[in-house]
């Protein structure tokens, strides 16, 4: 118990620090004339942090990268009110997105958790910025709607181009896949080599410019292959490599996406752009590479409830493992013995309830069961109605299994 509570107190105090050194950077990159950030890279690691950490670790994680935030508004010497109610803004997106992740996407359906990410990010940061720029114009006592752009971009590209190169660092490592092989290492080093050298230079009018902007895309192309034929870790490395040059570079003036009439902080929101674009592409391009026909077909299991006995029968003919799993759960009792949520318990029986009293269940729902020997496994419950065998009325019900996902819950999370 002491190791686990080490465990989760190392893990908070590194996603503090991770965030208020991605902070630090942001800031550092700020535009000249104003605090406001043009590119907001901790956004990505609230995110990552909140979708691969336990709920019930959630207000722990929230105070921790709460501190963080104030403490980079310390060091920049910013408004400590100020920095308290957008911190409160910023993180509390952070966490709805994350928590739209979980919540309505189906778990065994990693596209639709990818489209669910997106929308939810794009939304819920439109908000909290209409919420942060409201604050800083109440206080100002003028509308500075003029940084709603600003803003939400930030906080949009810095999540959706962060989260997936973080998500792959820290996911189990793939069983199939050749991460350190000497031509994953390979296309590594290409990546970095074809991205400094591109972005090295600053483009002018006797250069051919479809020749720049077609040389690109060569990062993309050397990514796509290390993503396809590397594992998730040393493709999130070579994307990270890939980031850092090409936000220094626009920093810097330097590479294709600078422009002398552009303003330094327009380079760094249009590389933003380009990196999100990129991170796009590659979480597809993964989502599709590990999506497997057994990934396709979610294990499913059936059985039927005697509603004045209690007595379980399950189907024989479903999935092999789970049928062996739930052999030992024959009635009723040792059913809800097995869902540890009180609340999943009570929305389980009610279900049965109506089911009985004829009244039509089309809701799904979805809860964890636990089995001795196993990991809990998350189930949705799609389908239940009243039947009857042998003039007896029985209640059959239809289970399948929220397979992982691009975004996976915390083991710990499901127990």
């Amino acid at each position: 118990m002491k190791a686990d509570k080490l465990t989760i107190a190392v893990s908070l105090l590194a996603w503090g620090a991770l965030y208020y050194l991605l902070g630090w950077i942001s800031l550092f990159l700020d535009g000249p004339q104003s605090r406001v950030a043009f590119i907001w890279l901790p956004s990505g690691v609230a995110v990552t942090a909140f979708l691969i950490t336990a709920r019930k670790q959630w207000l722990a994680l929230w105070i921790t990268l709460f501190l963080a935030r104030l403490l980079l508004g310390l060091t920049f010497q910013h408004t400590l009110h100020v920095s308290l109610v957008l911190a409160l803004f910023s993180l509390t997106s952070h966490l709805g997105i994350a928590w739209c992740v979980r919540y309505f996407s189906r778990g065994y359906d990693r596209l639709h958790k990818i489209v669910n990410w997106v929308i939810s990010t794009i939304v819920i940061s439109a908000l909290a910025a209409l919420m942060g720029v409201g604050w800083v114009s109440l206080l100002a006592g003028s509308m500075q709607m003029q940084w709603l752009w600003i803003v939400w971009s930030a906080n949009v590209t810095g999540t959706l181009f962060v989260t997936p190169p973080l998500m792959g660092l820290l996911a189990p490592a793939d069983k199939g896949a050749r991460q350190e092989s000497l031509a994953g290492v390979f296309l590594v080093f290409a990546v970095l080599l074809a991205t400094l050298y591109i972005f090295n230079g600053v483009p002018d009018r006797s250069d051919n410019i479809a020749l720049i902007y077609s040389l690109a895309c060569l990062p993309l192309v050397l990514l796509t292959a290390t993503t396809v034929i590397c594992g998730n870790r040393l493709a999130s490395l070579a994307f990270i490599l890939f980031s850092a040059v090409v936000i220094y570079a626009s920093w810097r003036e330097t590479g294709p996406f600078y422009f002398a009439r552009l303003a330094p902080e327009e380079s760094v929101l249009l590389a933003q752009s380009y990196l999100s674009a990129a991170a796009l592409l590659l979480v597809f391009i993964r989502a599709q590479k590990s999506q497997t026909a057994a990934d396709r077909r979610p294990r499913a299991m059936a059985y039927s409830l005697d509603p004045e006995t209690g007595h379980l029968v399950w189907d024989p003919h479903a999935d092999p493992s789970l049928a062996a799993a739930l052999a030992s759960v024959t009635s009723r009792e040792a059913l809800l013995a097995r869902v540890p949520d009180p609340q999943q318990q009570a929305q389980m029986v009610a279900r049965w309830q109506a089911v009985a009293n004829s009244q039509p269940v089309a809701d799904v729902f979805r809860f964890t069961l636990a089995l001795p020997g196993k990991v809990p496994i998350p189930l949705t419950e799609r389908n239940m109605l009243l039947m009857s065998d042998r003039d007896r009325p029985v209640i059959v019900a239809f289970w399948s299994e929220d397979k992982g996902s691009l975004f996976q819950p915390a083991p710990q999370e499901e127990g």
